[in-house]
């Protein structure tokens, strides 16, 4: 076995418990335990992941002030902007909000920044113009929460500022009416880590239950549930755990697409090869579609992405989706040549490579692309990546960090450095005078030594059980997939199956692997698909035997369903020749 395997090894009597309690097979019970979920009360509140077990989102700070607040300018028909961010969670965390606020007939704008023209967050300048241009209160999403020289200009400016964000809260907090953050330190809602739009949606139960209680608008309110599915683009996109709440959103949120079939999102779905809204998973999302909806901020307008989303005309969305995916080819082929270039600075410096960290800065790097970059070379390198692209003797970077590493509060170990940061446990940004990066760049190293304590050295890939092929029936298959959504923090299962024999092989795009496998003591075949496997060596022949880390996923492409194991990996099994 390949050194960097690990079959885990899971307390039997938990799995026991689990199973016969909840009446679950003992693989997917092991998976629960695997995944820390080994309660029974836990591990059924998971399986079952129902609306209903939503936290009370009362219990969010500020949120009833909040509302009260935002009632008052409705009432009072004073003007209310939404300040979003420019990627796709701010993006549908504005929607949301605009769309709620406008059914209830307020005077509501919406307002996304232009990363190159205006940089993340609030900035003077905007604030000006929307004072200038009547607005009263500012609500942002997805922004705000280190912005306190803003906040304090706005308020001198006669604005009064609501945030509504997810990103952790710094020593100073901005002098806000009202903040909606379950990372305030008096914040009681017991789920931390959910996207901006997640709080925003959160939020937004709130405000109609208080809504309903005033009664000052005598119109039937919308349905919350059906802005789960972009509450569902925003969660997947931004990359947070999908456990407890995230969970939940993006179950039901998958679900509210196939009932909502908003034009936009399907123009959206067929650009990226999707017949249809059922084919979206949350792996769709964050490879396909969001990637098209970002590429409009990382180098262009983001409202782009937003008027695409809130489209109800298709044949116009489809235009608004088609330029959206020739931009994030043009974006595609910049971060292509960033990373060569960032690449070769790697491998061309010793220095460089016996760091714990990788710092990177160049004046010739686009700004939109960066983290990406910056997230290519954490996989290429498994090492904490700051990219930073410095103009005019300021560095704008973005950080992405391994597991291991929780990368917020290296950065606020290193607040003295920095002009501005935000960020969560996985990815940050940063501002940085040009003179302080080299400085930064041995501090960061040290504190990254310092917080992992012990060389890393590589991803390790976890097995959760061993499942040959002749266990794959029907009810186990479906079992499986009512683990999902899967994604950050609930991954999909790998199962290893040995002594799996290739009956028929196909390369496609010279790197994916297709197979038809068979096993012994059953009849059965089954259908592969390895992407990217060529690279892990030479490819083997059809009647190999071959040991493979797989799940067996239900797919759905139009109005077909198939089964197909995804091979994450394999070796030669032990009694083959080769």
């Amino acid at each position: 076995m390949k050194p960097k395997w690990q079959i885990l090894n899971p307390d039997p009597g938990k799995i026991d418990t689990l199973s016969k309690t909840l009446g679950i097979s003992k693989t997917v019970a092991t998976v629960l335990v695997n995944r820390g979920i080994d309660e029974v009360e836990t591990a059924s509140m998971f399986l079952q992941a129902k609306i209903k077990s939503l936290p009370d989102p009362f219990l969010l700070k500020d949120a009833e002030k909040a509302a009260g607040i935002i009632i008052d300018y409705i009432k009072n028909k004073k003007k209310i902007v939404i300040y979003g961010d420019y990627d796709v969670d701010g993006i549908t965390s504005t929607l949301i909000m605009y769309q709620f606020l406008s059914h209830l007939g307020a005077s509501v704008d919406h307002y996304i920044p232009h990363r190159l023209e205006d940089g993340y967050g609030l900035n003077t300048y905007t604030l000006e113009e929307i004072a200038t241009n009547g607005g009263e209160l500012v609500i942002t999403v997805d922004c705000g929460i280190t912005s306190v020289d803003e906040v304090k200009y706005a308020k001198d400016l006669g604005l009064a500022t609501i945030i509504i964000d997810h990103h952790h809260v710094g020593e100073t907090v901005p002098p806000a009416i009202a903040i909606v953050n379950p990372h305030q330190p008096e914040c009681q809602y017991p789920f931390k880590e959910m996207a901006a739009v997640g709080v925003a949606f959160s939020f937004l139960m709130v405000f109609k239950k208080i809504v309903e209680k005033d009664g000052f608008f005598t119109g039937t309110l919308p349905n919350l549930v059906e802005y789960l599915d972009i509450v569902a683009l925003g969660t997947v996109a931004d990359m947070v755990p999908l456990l407890e709440s995230n969970r939940i959103f993006v179950k039901y949120g998958l679900m509210q697409m196939q009932k909502n079939q908003r034009p936009g999102l399907l123009a959206l779905a067929n650009i990226c090869g999707l017949k249809s809204l059922k084919e979206i998973t949350p792996s769709v999302i964050s490879y396909k579609m969001a990637p098209r909806l970002n590429a409009a901020g990382r180098i262009g307008n983001a409202i782009k992405g937003l008027e695409l989303i809130e489209s109800t005309d298709y044949e116009a969305a489809l235009k608004m989706a088609e330029e959206l995916n020739l931009t994030n080819e043009y974006r595609q082929q910049l971060e292509a040549e960033i990373f060569d270039q960032a690449l070769a600075k790697v491998e061309n410096s010793d220095i460089i490579q016996k760091r714990n960290s990788i710092v990177l800065y160049s004046e010739k790097w686009h700004p939109g692309v960066i983290g990406i970059v910056a997230s290519r070379l954490v996989e290429k390198f498994y090492k904490p990546t700051i990219m930073i692209s410095v103009e005019d003797g300021i560095g704008r970077g973005s950080v992405r960090s391994i597991p291991q590493l929780h990368i917020y509060k290296v950065l606020e170990r290193l607040s003295n450095y920095l002009v501005q940061y935000g960020g969560h446990k996985y990815a940050a940004g940063l501002t940085i005078q040009e003179s302080k990066i080299a400085e930064f760049i041995d501090k960061f190293d040290e504190i990254v030594a310092e917080e992992l304590e012990e060389e890393v050295g590589g991803q390790m890939t976890e097995i959760d059980a061993e499942l040959q092929l002749k266990e794959l029936v029907p009810d186990l298959v479906v079992a499986l997939s009512k683990l999902e959504p899967f994604g950050i923090n609930n991954p999909e299962p790998n199962f290893i199956a040995r002594n799996v024999k290739i009956l028929k092989q196909s390369i496609i795009n010279r790197s994916h692997l297709h197979w038809k496998l068979g096993a012994k003591n059953t009849n059965m075949t089954f259908n592969a698909i390895g992407f990217g496997l060529l690279n892990h060596g030479n490819a083997p022949v059809v009647g190999d035997l071959i040991d493979i880390i797989y799940f067996p996923r239900i797919n759905v492409y139009g109005d077909n369903i198939m089964m197909q194991l995804y091979i994450k990996d394999f070796v030669y099994s032990g009694s083959n020749n080769r």
